[in-house]
């Protein structure tokens, strides 16, 4: 059987910039996430005979990114401008096979590396917050 597998060349990661608008977030070299678990509540009791459980909220988790850092891009300030806020903001993420992760997110990190013989990083940490919705591929 044939993989299904697809490319990351080419996914594309926006955050809303207006009503019904979104922006590019440029320069992305990688990201992680979306991704969560939830919580594990204990149920067991005194008649209980082993431990039984119930699974609580889901949590989303985080998703971060690796940009290469370019002062001049409009998604990368924005994203400072939001965590210096502290605003909601709302995200996107496009995979080539037209998969779309739908997501808000508060931005917790931005922040700026380099070291000899590189070049400028920009590591981004962005916490969900409510669900991840998917739209998959028909």
């Amino acid at each position: 059987m044939s993989s299904n597998a697809q490319r990351t060349q080419g996914t594309v990661i926006q955050y809303k910039s207006g009503p019904t608008t979104y922006s590019i977030i440029g320069e992305v070299v990688s990201f992680d996430g979306p991704g969560g678990k939830a919580q594990i509540i204990d149920i067991t009791n005194l008649a209980s005979v082993a431990k039984e459980k119930l699974p609580g909220l889901p949590d989303e988790g985080a998703f971060s990114m690796v940009c290469n850092f370019y002062g001049g891009d409009d998604g990368q300030q924005a994203l400072e401008a939001a965590r210096l806020a502290q605003s909601k903001q709302t995200f996107k993420v496009t995979f080539v096979d037209t998969t779309v992760a739908d997501f808000d997110a508060y931005v917790m990190e931005f922040s700026i590396s380099a070291k000899p013989d590189s070049k400028v990083e920009l590591a981004l940490g962005l916490e969900i917050t409510g669900a991840v919705a998917y739209t998959w591929p028909t």
